[in-house]
């Protein structure tokens, strides 16, 4: 099924008028087909086949970030590049990356907890900036005439000759309206509504003593009642149904004895409501359950991500939904004024993150591009001026 997803995308294969041009339709359709046309599996086989395919789906759902792959477009799914080269993990965590990239940076320069109200582009800085606080006033004449400035929570005014805008995608569905003015072209608001974002979070659940074997890599959860389900979307209180699996953290040298569950979707979100001791609760009852093992302990620690509460992030990366396309990514990653060259653009409003790479969406990697990418814009457009 990947391989032929893949087909659509870079042969330029159409879709079925059948599947939605939905990854999961597509796949449920597909695989179903093949499974029941199989001679050799009982009824009872087939369905726990079936079963295994559902489950499949929310894994990919969580890769993905989005509530369900019904949402995910068939036609641009194979767009999305894996980043070349060895994974490795950082002892330290993904912070030691961020550490290093600033220790060229001065930290006079460098302004943390101060919420962004909005980005006033294009000049619009006129009698709402005039009438706030006094110290507005002292502004150098040069500031007076900046292009863009940047409006705080605290009532400041930061003028600037450029802003990278580097917000989520998820942010950008809630507050684009807000946050710029004057409001962004149509076109980028089309591509911000187009494109897709959920959330995917992580249940880390810390024990005294491994109840696994030392061969065990993951805990996959299959719910044989849903082999023939059209939808993976579930009530409040079953929202526990949407944990696809839990992996062993190795080395236990280093991590101890953890098991690190995914969840996605409108689920995820539920999950985030519940107290840790609900969710350890509900966790150690599925893990019983599914083990046939009983006597299971409550985990002594549990951990949890909270992505798509937290009005920072709203999700926790971005996907081309069914509708949207690669040119999406482009729109919303154009700069601001729109101009016919790059090179004679003012560029005032930049646009970051990984919602704007085209191939390494929902990576670090793909953010840190589209950074030097934006960079890059400014450094060239400043050396044709001083040429």
């Amino acid at each position: 099924v990947y391989n032929l997803t893949q087909e659509f995308f870079q042969r330029g294969k159409p879709v079925n008028a059948e599947s939605q041009n939905s990854v999961g339709v597509f796949t449920r359709d597909v695989v179903r087909k093949r499974v029941k046309a199989d001679p050799d599996d009982t009824e009872a086989i087939k369905r726990l086949k079936l079963a295994m395919i559902q489950q499949y789906l929310k894994v990919e759902s969580c890769e993905s970030s989005s509530h369900s792959m019904d949402e995910v477009s068939l036609s641009e799914f194979g767009e999305w590049t894996e980043i070349p080269g060895a994974h490795h993990i950082i002892p330290c965590g993904f912070i030691k990356i961020v550490e290093i990239l600033a220790r060229s940076i001065p930290e006079s320069v460098i302004q943390l907890r101060k919420p962004v109200k909005c980005i006033h582009w294009n000049q619009s800085v006129s009698k709402e900036i005039e009438r706030v606080a006094d110290h507005n006033s002292d502004l150098p004449e040069e500031d007076k005439g900046s292009d863009v400035f940047v409006e705080c929570e605290d009532c400041e005014f930061i003028p600037a000759d450029h802003v990278i805008v580097t917000v989520s995608l998820g942010v950008l569905k809630k507050r684009h309206e807000s946050l710029f003015h004057p409001r962004l072209p149509e076109e980028k608001v089309m591509a911000i509504e187009k494109l897709g974002i959920n959330t995917t979070d992580k249940i880390f659940l810390e024990f005294e003593e491994p109840f696994w074997s030392s061969e065990c890599n993951s805990i996959q959860f299959v719910w044989e009642d849903e082999a023939e389900s059209e939808s993976l979307t579930y009530p409040e209180e079953l929202w526990y149904k949407k944990i696809c699996s839990f992996d062993v953290l190795y080395p236990p040298e280093r991590y101890g004895y953890v098991l690190s569950g995914w969840i996605c979707g409108e689920e995820a979100l539920i999950m985030e409501k519940c107290d840790d001791e609900t969710v350890a609760e509900t966790c150690t009852e599925m893990l019983r359950k599914f083990t046939g093992n009983p006597n299971i302990p409550k985990p002594r620690r549990i951990l949890r991500s909270s992505w798509g509460s937290n009005p920072n992030f709203r999700g926790s990366y971005s996907y081309t939904q069914v509708g949207s396309s690669g040119a999406d990514v482009e729109k919303l990653a154009k700069p601001l004024p729109y101009a016919e060259s790059s090179k004679t653009a003012p560029m005032q409003v930049l646009f970051s993150g990984e919602a704007t790479h085209r191939k390494y969406y929902s990576t670090t990697h793909g953010a840190v591009l589209s950074g030097q990418r934006e960079a890059a814009h400014l450094i060239e457009m400043y050396q044709d001026l001083l040429q």
